[in-house]
C-alpha cells in the first residue's frame, strides 16, 4: 500500500494494538504539559524576534526554528537546556 501499515491504513487487529500504544502520548495532561514547554521554548526566540523587528527586521528564520525546535526536543527528551 501507498501509505504502509501505519495506524490510519492498518488492518483491524494491528491498527487496535498501535492505538493503545500511542494513546498517553495524546493524554490532556500530557498535551497541556508539552504545550506549556513550547511556550517556555518560545520566550528566547520571541524576545529575539522583538529586538530585531526594532533594529533593521532582517532575520533568518530557518535558523531561529532549527534553534528552537532544538530547545524544544532537548528540554522535553533529554531534560537538557541548550540555551
Amino acid at each position: 500500500p501507498i501509505m504502509g501499515k501505519g495506524l490510519i491504513p492498518a488492518d483491524p487487529v494491528t491498527w487496535s494494538v498501535r492505538r493503545r500504544a500511542i494513546v498517553p502520548a495524546f493524554h490532556k495532561a500530557w498535551l497541556n504539559h508539552m504545550v506549556g514547554l513550547f511556550g517556555y521554548c518560545n520566550t528566547p526566540l520571541i524576545a529575539s524576534l522583538e529586538k530585531i523587528a526594532d533594529g533593521t527586521g532582517k532575520v533568518d528564520m530557518e535558523e531561529k526554528f532549527c534553534s528552537v525546535a532544538l530547545d524544544i526536543i532537548g528540554k522535553s527528551v533529554f531534560n537538557y537546556e541548550f540555551g
